[in-house]
């Protein structure tokens, strides 16, 4: 039943329970009951929102933003609907109703989830004294009500309640990153149990206010869909941009400003004395139409004529004289103020009220404690009481709670600021600065989990080093949160209050510490190549110099690496990774020797940061292996791990750099290991890695062994597992908010999808990629993704696009000094150069330079894979022999990595060679069979095939003829076994049935045929050969299609329209074995457009290492999706076969038929 309010009538208030929560019943019963003048001009908007409630409770979730300038009356709104919501719970066939508010607060636009932690301890009730263990039980039994009271449920609320641990709530020991995650998902779960059980107001006030984490949690709320009796509204001023996208239950309401008749109404309602139109002309001006100004403006000419300016000295107690406006004695309009902080301190010295104490309360904020208010103040308990009555009265503040345990709030932020701005700057830095050490002395709590409240008190005093320690403290609490644009922000507030110091050596020691992590945390935010990161780790370089050396100091150094690293700069990078190295002897009192290699493991009173040590000479190995060393780099990362490593030195280095040098240095010896020439050594290791990252549970050190893992994977050649570790990295990314992590993992996501022959989706996200990848600034890698990116383009014969990528490549490996991918652009160019113009001369330069390149480099890998290019042009130019030497030497180091695409075709092109004379003998033999195939056609059917014999001379043969004008025969024949002898049988049968040369059987007649073929040709006669066969006849007249099957599987039936194919079976036993066999026909109709596949065995029947790839129902769902899509679906079919092979060369002969009805 939906619970309907007349939004826009007038009723009684009525205390009703309408939420849970007994602390924030009686606050929302405060706010609702405190005095709201009528909502003059509001009408529509009451009216929209009574419709979009209506909705929501029906469970028709809905989500209006309130937009309005300051002083239009959003708050007022919102309270007005919050309070006609509560009356209508009254009534015992209405479902209650629950409010669920946050607030957006401008002091703590900094702070990760202020309105929801804020919100929960109102929620919840939480008092000044309740104990941890109060607090917990409290949590736990309200959560217990919404079916979330699992030990990590519960531990993450307390976490964002800044509640200390509890071993009865532990969240799993989850890093940062996953307990944001967890955080927001528990938030969201618990918002929807609020929505499912009972129809929810969910508030979210002043928006331009809000913290980034809370921005983010809406927009993925907003953004995933809401659900249930759910009504968001959330308020916000002019200058907030809403980052999530328009949708369907979203509204849009802009709040306006009064006209000139409203303001009339407003002034004369609930007036008994009659207004002249002069004064409400005048009030109408001042105000501009803004409902908070007219309201005040309205109080003051209902309350007492303006005697006197207001900037004197303000009386300490009674009131001022009145004189009431009456009909023949107005406010004169020159006596009305000009703003409102003239007006409302005028009014509050008519009111005899203490400034001193009217103006402290503005410097404590937008909602204070009482208590804080009474340690600050300079005034007795009797005293302050009365003079917070009377700021209540005057509608100033709003009181919560009971005394002494009661707070305070504004009723606008323009009355806070029109009192603040009141005070003179010496009186306001007295006031911050008593506020600020009051809080730390008094109330040390606050002083913990709200540092940022601190930071801004001493800022406002004036207080540079105290202000700069909180900003810090703010900052770190932020960044072990993985808040890190607030954490951000924090540290940078430190750095510009720093400014104002003059320079000394306490100044540098703490601006070091803002800068370290300042930077780790917009690497973490935006990656290492932002342009905003140099900068700060330049300077921070810089500073290290003068602080000297410790832990601190190096995790600097190192992000200046990083940094330079992921921008190409691999010539600095070298230098800063030896200066890496010098500042860990010094550290360490040890010297490193210059070349790594088999040292002994340093004794126990020999290095002091032996993590320190591990990760500076793993810079230097990193390097070697960007510039093409890569048997330096595997002696350095190997020499590394057998030294140092070690899981708890490696964890504590994470927590100062960001990434486990465990985990890394395994990396690069992965990828060092492969161009060595050792592939099931680095699978084998990189599998290791990513399981290790997995078991530490250090997300960021997860990502870089998964982009690592993709990385090796598609240098293997190996598609799927490419995709698979990709597409992880790119999830854990998107949940992160990991931008360079997101950008590689959707570039090796297309490297798999092309290596997998799925050219089109592939190169489109290569290039969203790669665009992506450009975005982050980073240039670490950039001639690797565009190498990839050239080859999917030559492959797809776009050449001049795979000649502006490999110029690009060449140009900035020259700059950057990056060469661990020179050999394989120098291929590509030969390749290209071949498929483009058949350039054979300037291709065999390229392949030479490649190899040339590849073996100073001790690069195996790449040495093998121009090699093969290189001896293909050779084979295709007929000098076998020299071709043969050539792969021979070189295919013959390899030791291990048989399983390998590389190897693979290494081996296959290496029989091919051996076989070259065999293979011309039956070259002959294979075109006759390929000739007796008919040309394709495009008439009332279209056809095309597909013949792709397997190494060795097959028994495949496919055909199809006019029987007559109106019959078109297809067949397929696959006979038993390999060689000529196969290859002879197949084209006799092929022969007979095109020229129609069976006694007794119609050749329009399918059952015939094959009845006659069968007792032609018995296996027994013809050398023990025995074949399959398709045989379909389709009549243009009448759409049909007859068809009988000796032995042979299905074929398919692609109908537009249709999700799942037609499967043509047949029943017909094996050709040639069974005398007076019968072969049963069957016919269908066949729609226009419909596609027939017939296809041999070899499409299905893949096998790789003796181990079969896929079956006939994997097929068949294959061809379902694929016909689906645009392109050519026989050769995408045969480049999927190729790839499950493992090999261009096939194990079997590959044959397709495929027939378009028009």
């Amino acid at each position: 039943m939906v619970n309907r309010i007349d939004f826009a009538g007038d009723t009684e208030h009525t205390e009703t329970p309408s939420v849970i929560s007994q602390g924030h019943e009686q606050e929302l019963a405060e706010l609702a009951s405190a005095a709201i003048s009528p909502l003059i001009g509001r009408n529509a908007e009451l009216r929209l929102l009574e419709d979009r409630w209506e909705q929501a409770q029906e469970g028709q979730s809905q989500i209006v933003l309130v937009l309005g300038e300051a002083g239009l009356g959003k708050s007022r709104l919102v309270r007005t609907v919050v309070r006609l919501i509560r009356e209508n719970s009254v009534s015992a066939d209405q479902p209650q109703s629950q409010v669920v508010e946050w607030r957006c607060a401008e002091h703590f636009q900094d702070s990760e989830l202020h309105p929801v932690s804020d919100f929960m301890n109102r929620f919840l009730g939480f008092g000044a004294n309740d104990s941890p263990s109060a607090r917990f039980e409290r949590l736990a039994r309200h959560l217990e009500d919404y079916g979330l009271n699992s030990p990590e449920c519960v531990g993450l609320f307390a976490k964002l309640l800044f509640l200390p641990e509890d071993d009865r709530y532990l969240a799993g020991g989850l890093t940062p990153a996953r307990e944001r995650e967890e955080t927001f998902r528990v938030v969201r779960q618990w918002l929807y149990a609020c929505s499912a059980k009972q129809p929810t107001l969910f508030i979210v006030e002043d928006l331009h206010w809000s913290d980034a984490s809370t921005l983010e949690f809406l927009s993925q709320l907003i953004e995933g869909g809401q659900s249930g009796q759910l009504l968001t509204i959330l308020t916000f001023r002019p200058e907030f941009k809403v980052p999530w996208p328009a949708a369907p239950h979203q509204t849009f309401l802009a709040l306006n400003r009064l006209s000139r008749r409203q303001v009339t109404e407003w002034m004369r309602t609930g007036s008994n004395i009659p207004l002249p139109a002069s004064l409400i002309t005048q009030v109408y001006q001042r105000t501009g139409g803004v409902p908070l100004l007219v309201e005040e403006f309205t109080r003051m000419v209902r309350e007492s004529t303006v005697a006197a300016p207001t900037g004197g000295a303000a009386p300490t107690g009674g009131a001022a004289p009145t004189n009431p406006p009456t009909a023949t004695n107005p406010v004169p309009p020159r006596e009305i103020p000009a703003t409102l902080q003239d007006l409302v301190i005028a009014r509050l010295d008519r009111m005899g009220c203490n400034r001193e104490i009217v103006l402290m309360t503005s410097t404590l904020g937008h909602q204070f404690d009482y208590d804080l208010l009474a340690a600050t103040a300079s005034v007795d308990e009797e005293c302050l009481r009365t003079e917070l009555g009377k700021l209540v009265s005057a509608d100033i503040l709003f009181s919560k709670g009971q005394w002494p345990h009661c707070s305070y709030a504004f009723k606008h932020a323009l009355l806070e600021e029109a009192l603040y701005t009141a005070i003179d700057e010496q009186k306001r830095r007295e006031f911050h600065q008593r506020i600020a050490e009051t809080t730390e002395a008094r109330f040390p709590k606050v002083a913990e989990i709200q540092p940022e409240l601190l930071a801004e008190h001493f800022t406002k005093a004036g207080l540079v080093l105290k202000a700069v320690r909180y900003c810090l403290k703010a900052g770190l609490r932020s960044k072990d949160r993985f808040a890190n644009v607030e954490a951000v922000s924090h540290f940078q507030k430190g750095i510009h209050l720093l400014e104002k110091l003059e320079p000394s050596a306490t100044r540098d020691a703490l601006e070091l510490e803002l800068l370290g992590p300042l930077g780790t945390a917009f690497i973490a935010w935006r990656g290492y190549a932002d342009p905003e990161v140099g900068p700060i780790l330049n300077r921070a370089h810089a500073l290290c110099e003068r602080v000297g050396e410790t832990p601190q100091v190096f995790a600097i150094m190192w992000g200046n690496f990083a940094y330079h690293i992921v921008r190409g700069d691999f010539r600095i990078c070298a230098v800063l990774a030896e200066e890496a190295i010098a500042f860990a002897e010094r550290l360490n009192q040890r010297p490193v020797p210059n070349v790594p290699g088999a040292v002994d493991a340093p004794g126990d009173d020999g290095v002091v940061e032996p993590g320190i040590l591990m990760e500076a000479l793993f810079l230097r190995g990193i390097t070697c292996l960007y510039r093409g060393d890569f048997n330096t780099a595997r002696n350095i990362c190997a020499d590394v791990i057998a030294r140092f490593d070690d899981r708890h030195r490696t964890a504590s280095l994470a927590k100062l750099i960001g990434e486990d040098p465990g985990i890394t240095c395994r990396c690069y010896l992965s990828l060092a290991l492969w161009h060595l020439g050792f592939a099931d050594q680095a699978l084998e290791l990189s599998r290791q890695t990513v399981e290790l990252a997995r078991s530490i549970d250090h997300v960021f050190s997860l990502e870089y062994a998964l982009h690592h893992s993709g990385w090796l994977h598609q240098h293997c050649r190996l598609g799927t597992q490419t995709q698979v570790a990709a597409e992880e990295q790119v999830q854990i990314a998107d949940e992160q908010g990991f931008l360079f992590w997101q950008a590689t993992g959707t570039l090796y996501t297309a490297g798999g999808l092309l290596l997998q022959g799925r050219m089109e989706r592939g190169l489109r996200l290569l290039e969203n990629g790669l665009q992506a990848y450009r975005a982050t600034g980073a240039q670490l890698g950039l001639p690797y993704y565009l190498s990839m990116l050239a080859d999917a383009w030559i492959r797809a014969s776009q050449f001049a696009e795979a000649e502006n990528a490999l110029s690009e490549a060449i140009a900035l490996a020259d700059k950057n000094d990056e060469r661990f991918q020179e050999a394989e652009l120098y291929r590509l160019k030969g390749e290209l150069l071949l498929a483009r113009s058949n350039d054979q001369t300037g291709a065999e330069e390229w392949f030479r330079r490649s190899i040339e390149t590849a073996e100073r480099q001790g690069s195996k890998a790449w040495t093998l894979r121009t090699t093969m290019s290189l001896v293909r042009l050779w084979q295709k130019q007929g000098d076998r022999e020299k071709a043969f030497a050539a792969l021979s030497s070189v295919y013959g180091s390899f030791t291990e990595g048989n399983a390998t695409p590389d190897l693979v075709d290494a081996s296959a092109l290496n029989e091919s060679l051996l076989d070259e004379r065999m293979r011309a003998e039956f070259a002959a033999g294979l075109k006759y069979v390929r000739d007796c195939i008919p040309a394709p056609m495009d008439e009332v059917v279209a056809v095309d095939w597909r013949y792709v014999p397997a190494s060795t001379l097959g028994g495949d043969i496919i055909g199809y003829h006019w029987v007559d004008s109106d019959h078109l025969a297809f067949y397929l024949i696959d006979v038993t076994g390999h060689g000529l002898d196969s290859a002879l049988l197949s084209v006799t049968l092929t022969n007979i049935i095109r020229t129609g040369a069976l006694s007794g059987a119609d050749m329009k007649q399918p059952d015939q045929v094959l009845a006659q073929l069968n007792e032609a040709f018995r296996g027994q006669e013809h050398g023990n050969k025995y074949f399959t066969i398709w045989y379909g006849v389709y009549q243009s007249r009448t759409r049909t299609l007859t068809w009988a099957g000796g032995g042979h599987h299905p074929s398919v039936v692609l109908v537009p329209g249709q999700p799942d194919p037609s499967v043509l079976t047949s029943e017909g036993p094996m050709m040639g074995v069974l005398r007076k066999a019968e072969f049963p026909a069957q016919s269908c109709h066949i729609p226009a457009e419909s596609r027939l596949l017939i296809f041999s065995d070899g499409v299905f029947e893949v096998f790789r290492e003796k181990r079969q790839m896929w079956n006939l129902t994997d097929c068949i769902a294959y061809l379902t999706v694929a016909g689906r899509e645009d392109g050519n679906l026989m050769d995408e079919l045969l480049s999927h076969v190729q790839q499950l092979r493992g090999s261009p060369y096939l194990n079997d002969d590959f044959s397709i038929i495929e027939a378009r009805f028009h």
